[in-house]
C-alpha cells in the first residue's frame, strides 16, 4: 500500500509539474491575439453573431487561469451594435478549482454598454431566427442526472472583489415610441464568501422617454450584507437600505424620494421567503410591517402591514399634485391603515383591515385571488360627513337673458358604458355606513352589495334608512350580450318628505309620507339608446299630508269670487291646507311616461292630473284639473254654487327648454262657458220680467227659454 501511495503521489506532482510548464511555455509562446480572425469566425459559425475584437487578449494558465479582454463589439449580422466591452477581467485559481471550489482574484468589468432595440415592425437586434443552430439532424438535450437536479456539489465561492462600473442599457421600441435607458451601472462588493455575510453596494440613474420627451428619471442606490450558502439554497439580505430619487412630469419638477429599508431571507429548498423590519417611506408617507411566503407554487402570504398616519394634502404636495379642494379645509389630514395579511393559497388577503379617515373608522377584510385576479371586499363603517370633502360651492356665471331657451341638441348616441371594463369585472363587494351626511341629508344603515363576474353586474342592495323610512334598490347591468341591458328597481317607503325638505331645501312648507315602487328596464350603450328603450312602471303614493303656509282652497275660494265678481275678499284664517290621498301611477314605454289617474284631495278640492311626458322628443302634454266638490269653507270664504263640479283646467304642453311662464296655461274656454252660462241667467231674468201674453208663468218661461237657445245656442 505504501508503495501505491508513493506511486500515486509521484503521478500527481508529475502532473502539476506538466501543468506549470505547460502554462508558462504557453504563456511565454502563444498569444491569443494571433487567434483573433478565427475567434470571430468560430462566433459567427457557432453563434451567428458578429464579433469585432479592438483591444488585446490576455491569458494565463498556472497558478492561475484567467483571461483579459479589451474593447469587443458584438451584433447580428445586418442589425444594429448590440453589446460592447471596453473591459473584463477574471482569473481562477486552478488546484482550488481542481478541488471543487472556486477561488478568483478580482473580478473587473467595465464599460459593458447593452443596446436592445425593438422596430417597428417588431423585430429585435437580440435574435435572428436560426442563428446557431444545425442545419441538418436532430440535437439530443441532455437529462440531467438526479444530482444535477437537485443543485449538484455544493461549490465553494472565495472572490477577492467584484467590481461592475460604467455599465450602461438601452432599450428603445420605436412601435411605441417609448425609450429606457439605465445608464452609469456600478456595483462593488468585497470578499466573496458562501456561508459568511460579505458588502455590497450598487447604483444607477435610469431614464424613460416617450416620444422623445424625457418623463421620468430615477436616481438608485442600494448597499447591504448579503450572504450565500449554495449547499443548503439558503439566501439572505441584512440590513438593506435602498434609496430612488424620482424626477420627472408625474411629478410637475418636484424630487420624490423613497426609501426602503428591510432583512431578506429565502431558503429555496423549503420554499420560503420573508420580508422582516421592513420599513417604506415616500414623502410623508411611512408604511411598516413583516412578510412571510411559503410554498412558491401556491403562495402562502401572511405578516402584517401598518401604515403610520399622514396628510394626504401634504403627500400629494410632496408628490407635484395639486391638493384636493374640500369644503372643509381640516380634512384629509389624518389617515392610516393597518391590517394583518393571511388566507387560502395563492391568496392575498388583507384580514382586520382597519382604516381611520380624519374621523371616520372603517374595518373590513380584503381578499384576491393571485391566479384569477377575483376580488372580494368588504368594508363597514361608523359616521361620515361628506359635506366637508365635496368641493366648495363656487359662484354659477351670470347666463345672458335671450327671448327663448337654446334648444337642447338631444341625447348623445356615443357609447357611454364600459363595456369591456364591465366584462373583465370579477369581484363582490359588500360595503356599509352607519351614517352618512351628504347634500344636507342624513341617511343611515347604508349598504352596497355588488357583484361582478363575467360580464354581469348585480348591485343587489343600494339600501338606506332616512327619515324614518327607508330606501331598497338593485340595479342589474348585463354586458354579456349586445346590446347592453339594464334592470332597475326602487322601492321607497314611509319617508317623512317634510323631514327631508326642511334638510334639503330648508323649508318647511309640506308635510306628509311618500312612498313610490319603481321597476324598469332599459338597452344600449348610450344615452340615446337608453332613454329610447325605458321600459316598465313606477307608482306613488301620498296618504295623508299638510301644505303649510297657505289655505289652497280659500285662496282658491277668493280667486273665483275676484274673477266672478260674486263675492268679497275675506280674510285668511287657517294658513294650513291637509291632503289626502295622493296616488299615480306612470307607464314607460319606449321612454315615453304616461300618466292617466293622478289625484289628490286638497281640503274642499279635488287635483286630477292624466297626459304623457316623452323623454326621447324631451317635450310633455299634461292636463291638471280644479274641481270644487262641495262648499265646505262658508265661514270665510263662499264659493257660488255655478263653480262647484266645475273642473277648471291647466294645459301644460311643450319642449323641456320652454320658459315655464309659457309651458303651462289655464283653459280659458272653462271661464269663458262659466261667464256665458251667469249672462244666460241673467238675461233669462230680464226677458222674463218683460215677456208677456195671454200664457201664464210657466208660459213665459218656456218662451225666454227658447228665446235664449237661439242666442247662445243650447
Amino acid at each position: 500500500m505504501k508503495t501505491f501511495l508513493k506511486v500515486f503521489g509521484g503521478l500527481v506532482a508529475l502532473l502539476l509539474i506538466v501543468i506549470v510548464a505547460g502554462g508558462v511555455l504557453l504563456g511565454m509562446f502563444f498569444d491569443p491575439n494571433e487567434y483573433k480572425p478565427e475567434i470571430k469566425k468560430l462566433a459567427l459559425e457557432k453563434g451567428g453573431v458578429q464579433l469585432e475584437i479592438d483591444g488585446d487578449l490576455g491569458w494565463s494558465v498556472f497558478p492561475w487561469l484567467g483571461i483579459e479582454i479589451n474593447q469587443i463589439k458584438v451584433s447580428y449580422p445586418g442589425k444594429p451594435q448590440l453589446a460592447e466591452l471596453n473591459q473584463a477581467q477574471v482569473s481562477v485559481e486552478l488546484p482550488a478549482l481542481l478541488s471543487g471550489n472556486v477561488k478568483m482574484s478580482s473580478i473587473l468589468l467595465d464599460g459593458l454598454t447593452l443596446n436592445l432595440e425593438k422596430g417597428q415592425d417588431g423585430s429585435t437586434n437580440w435574435a435572428v431566427s436560426g442563428a446557431g443552430q444545425q442545419t441538418s439532424g436532430t440535437v439530443e438535450t441532455p437529462t440531467p442526472s438526479a444530482a444535477e437536479a437537485s443543485g449538484g456539489a455544493a461549490i465553494a465561492l472565495d472572490i477577492e472583489s467584484i467590481a461592475i462600473t460604467n455599465g450602461n442599457i438601452s432599450y428603445i421600441d420605436s412601435a411605441a415610441g417609448s425609450k429606457v435607458l439605465l445608464k452609469n451601472f456600478t456595483m462593488t462588493s468585497g470578499k466573496v464568501t458562501t456561508g459568511a455575510f460579505f458588502p455590497a453596494e450598487l447604483s444607477f440613474q435610469a431614464e424613460q422617454y416617450q416620444a422623445e420627451q424625457k418623463q421620468l428619471t430615477v436616481d438608485a442606490a442600494l448597499k447591504a450584507g448579503f450572504f450565500l450558502d449554495l449547499a443548503n439554497q439558503q439566501y439572505k439580505i441584512k440590513g438593506l437600505e435602498s434609496t430612488l430619487g424620482l424626477t420627472g412630469a408625474p411629478f410637475n419638477g418636484k424630487t420624490v424620494n423613497v426609501k426602503l429599508n428591510s432583512d431578506i431571507s429565502s431558503d429555496l429548498n423549503k420554499e420560503t421567503a420573508s420580508l422582516s423590519g421592513m420599513s417604506l417611506s415616500a414623502a410623508n408617507l411611512i408604511a411598516s410591517g413583516d412578510v412571510t411566503v411559503t410554498s412558491f407554487s401556491k403562495p402562502v402570504i401572511t405578516g402584517n402591514l401598518k401604515v403610520a398616519q399622514f396628510s394626504l394634502q401634504e403627500l400629494l404636495t410632496a408628490l407635484g399634485q395639486p391638493a384636493i379642494e374640500t369644503t372643509d379645509p381640516d380634512v384629509l389630514k389624518a389617515i392610516s391603515f393597518n391590517a394583518e395579511l393571511g388566507g387560502a393559497p395563492n391568496t392575498l388577503g388583507l384580514n382586520k383591515m382597519s382604516l381611520q379617515l380624519d374621523d371616520t373608522h372603517f374595518n373590513g377584510n380584503f381578499a384576491m385571488n393571485l391566479a384569477s385576479g377575483a376580488i372580494a371586499f368588504n368594508l363597514k363603517g361608523d359616521e361620515l360627513d361628506a359635506d366637508r370633502y365635496l368641493p366648495p360651492a363656487k359662484e354659477q356665471p351670470a347666463q345672458a337673458a335671450s327671448g327663448s331657451a337654446e334648444k337642447s341638441s338631444g341625447y348623445s348616441k356615443e357609447p357611454v358604458v364600459p363595456v369591456e371594463l364591465l366584462k373583465g369585472l370579477n369581484m363582490d363587494v359588500d360595503l356599509g355606513l352607519k351614517k352618512l351626511l351628504i347634500n344636507g341629508l342624513t341617511l343611515s344603515n347604508l349598504e352596497l352589495d355588488t357583484s361582478a363576474h363575467g360580464g354581469l353586474v348585480n348591485m343587489s342592495k343600494i339600501n338606506a334608512d332616512m327619515y324614518s323610512g327607508t330606501l331598497r334598490n338593485s340595479v342589474v347591468i348585463d354586458v354579456r350580450k349586445s346590446p347592453t341591458r339594464f334592470h332597475i328597481k326602487k322601492n321607497i317607503k314611509g319617508i317623512q318628505i317634510g323631514d327631508l325638505l326642511k334638510d334639503m331645501a330648508d323649508t318647511d312648507r309640506l308635510t306628509g309620507t311618500f312612498n313610490t315602487q319603481t321597476d324598469i328596464t332599459a338597452q344600449g350603450e348610450s344615452v340615446y339608446a337608453i332613454v329610447n328603450s325605458l321600459n316598465g312602471n313606477s307608482n306613488v303614493t301620498m296618504p295623508d299630508g299638510t301644505v303649510k303656509g297657505i289655505d289652497i282652497a280659500q285662496t282658491i275660494c277668493q280667486g273665483f269670487n275676484n274673477v266672478a265678481a260674486l263675492g268679497v275678499n275675506a280674510d285668511q284664517v287657517d294658513r294650513s291646507t291637509p291632503f289626502a290621498d295622493l296616488s299615480s301611477t306612470f307607464k314607460f314605454t319606449n321612454g315615453v311616461v304616461s300618466n292617466n289617474d293622478l289625484i289628490t284631495k286638497l281640503d274642499a278640492i279635488t287635483l286630477r292630473g292624466r297626459g304623457n311626458v316623452s323623454l326621447p322628443a324631451q317635450n310633455l302634454d299634461y292636463r291638471l284639473g280644479l274641481t270644487i266638490e262641495e262648499n265646505l269653507f262658508k265661514k270665510t270664504c263662499a264659493v257660488n254654487n255655478n263653480l262647484e263640479g266645475v273642473e277648471w283646467p291647466v294645459n301644460c304642453k311643450g319642449s323641456f327648454d320652454t320658459e315655464p311662464a309659457k309651458l303651462c296655461r289655464p283653459d280659458a274656454s272653462v271661464l269663458k262657458e262659466l261667464l256665458k252660462q251667469k249672462a244666460k241667467k241673467q238675461l233669462e231674468g230680464k226677458l222674463m220680467d218683460k215677456l208677456g201674453g195671454s200664457g201664464g208663468e210657466g208660459s213665459k218661461t218656456e218662451n225666454a227659454k227658447k228665446l235664449l237657445k237661439g242666442l247662445f245656442g243650447n
